[in-house]
């Protein structure tokens, strides 16, 4: 069965999920500092790299 992972991190728990059977075909993590971790981990997931922007700073 394919998933999909969100706030993914470093991908421990989706590693979690593929030795249980489970394929994560995509994730998302907003926090740039894990993202080469979790490539690394996780090479054959497609990981989402969100960024995130204030209300703020769109009505400015």
């Amino acid at each position: 069965m394919n998933v999909i992972s969100f706030f993914a991190g470093c991908g421990g728990l989706d590693l979690g999920f593929e030795k249980a059977g489970f394929r994560v075909v995509w994730a998302n993590e907003f926090e740039p500092s894990v993202h080469a971790t979790y490539e690394k981990n996780h090479p054959n997931t497609i990981l989402c790299k969100v960024i995130v922007i204030s209300r703020n700073k769109l009505n400015t």
